[in-house]
């Protein structure tokens, strides 16, 4: 067995013994996406709009483009290299989410998506301490995925290094992929 499947079965072990860890995890791998693009938007309306609309215009299309690439590769990752979730391969697992696909565990989209909010926010020159606030969330809805039940640690592994990938080629893919794009298509309409 794997060492990400044996830390897996570790962690998955805890569940039931403590029920307010429980609920925390269940909100955390649920909901907390959603209260860190919260966040993550917040600040870049009223802060970054503020300061430099450039650079909250050019925030939102990063977000967009490396939200498009990361579920193109994620999934085409997934197609080329099947690895269901870990209920698939053991029925046995503890599971406190039930995920609508099964099919697909690798790479976690919940990883990659809030370090791809949070890697945002650092790319566009956040204070310290918010970028703190922001990875810390990203991490704590990153491992309460992996306490549900519904990914493997590898998952999570794999949803980081797609977001930290997308986040180092953001502008290059931005520049001559996204935007041109975006040029083309707009031409074409008008």
């Amino acid at each position: 067995m794997s060492l990400s499947k044996k830390l897996f079965f570790k962690i998955n072990a805890q569940l039931g013994k403590r029920p307010w860890l429980d609920r925390l995890m269940y909100l955390s791998a649920n909901l907390l996406i959603y209260v860190l693009a919260f966040f993550v938007i917040t600040w870049g309306v009223f802060v970054l709009g503020n300061v430099s609309p450039d650079k909250f215009e050019m925030m939102v299309k990063i977000l967009l483009t490396t939200f498009v690439f990361s579920f193109t590769i994620s999934y085409g990752i997934a197609l080329l290299w099947k690895h269901p979730r870990p209920i698939v391969e053991f029925p046995e697992t503890k599971m406190l989410l039930h995920p609508i696909e099964t099919w697909k565990s690798f790479p976690s989209d919940h990883t990659s998506m809030s370090f791809l909010l949070a890697g945002s926010v650092l790319l566009m020159g956040a204070g310290v301490g918010f970028s703190i606030f922001v990875l810390v969330l990203a991490t704590i809805i990153s491992f309460a995925r992996v306490y549900v039940g519904v990914h493997y640690p590898r998952d999570i592994m794999g949803g980081f290094v797609l977001a930290f990938g997308l986040l180092l080629s953001a502008n290059w893919l931005l520049m001559n992929i996204s935007q041109p794009l975006y040029t083309l298509l707009v031409g074409f309409f008008n």
